[in-house]
């Protein structure tokens, strides 16, 4: 049984040498392959960094190009504006219409010249009435809430509505408050005192 048994141990350390060295070798090929893979990638890298490196140069380049011509440009606005400035003031100048219907039969008319980047907003055609204006004003928004005019306020009827003064530029609500939209030649602005529901 000695002898089995010595051989039986032989067998299984010998097998074990062959699967140890088969092992080894996997594992040094998968060792040479993966430095192989590293140098490679670290070659790739290096190339990839010396593209970034001319690439970020190239944009250096080009933003000092762009400040260059931006300051061209800039100078070129300055020296213009005041022609721009004046035929734009020409080309804006009429007259424009102005209703203010105060929902109880009482309708006022009024027609004003305007210039263009003096009294070219809605806000500025109300005040020009020299009726009593009641406004608050939003700084944030450079714009007014109109209260009150000529002593018709705007209040809360019930829950979900009230009455309100509302402008409208050519027959259209205006995206934007009475400080904000501008007017020109042969527009007719209304304010109107009228139910408003939410």
């Amino acid at each position: 049984m000695d002898g089995k048994v010595f051989k039986a141990v032989i067998a299984v350390f010998f097998i074990w040498s062959i699967l140890a060295s088969v092992a080894a070798g996997y594992f040094y090929n998968l060792a040479v392959q993966l430095e192989e893979e590293n140098a490679r990638i670290s070659e790739e890298l290096s190339a990839a960094q010396d593209s970034l490196s001319q690439l970020q140069e190239a944009v250096n380049s080009l933003r000092e190009s762009i400040g260059s011509l931006n300051t061209t440009y800039q100078e070129l606005l300055q020296n213009y504006s005041e022609v721009i400035d004046k035929l734009a003031r020409d080309l804006n100048s009429g007259y424009v219409s102005l209703i203010i219907d105060f929902g109880n039969g009482t309708v006022k008319y009024y027609k004003f010249l305007v210039v263009y980047g003096e009294n070219d907003t809605v806000f500025d055609l109300l005040m020009a009435t020299g009726l009593e204006i009641d406004y608050t004003e939003y700084p944030e928004f450079n714009d007014v809430f109109i209260n009150c005019i000529a002593g018709v306020c705007g209040m809360q009827t019930s829950e979900n509505s009230g009455m309100y003064w509302l402008f409208y530029v050519n027959a259209e609500a205006s995206p934007k408050g009475a400080k904000q939209t501008t007017v020109t030649e042969g527009d007719v602005v209304e304010w109107v005192y009228k139910e408003v529901s939410w």
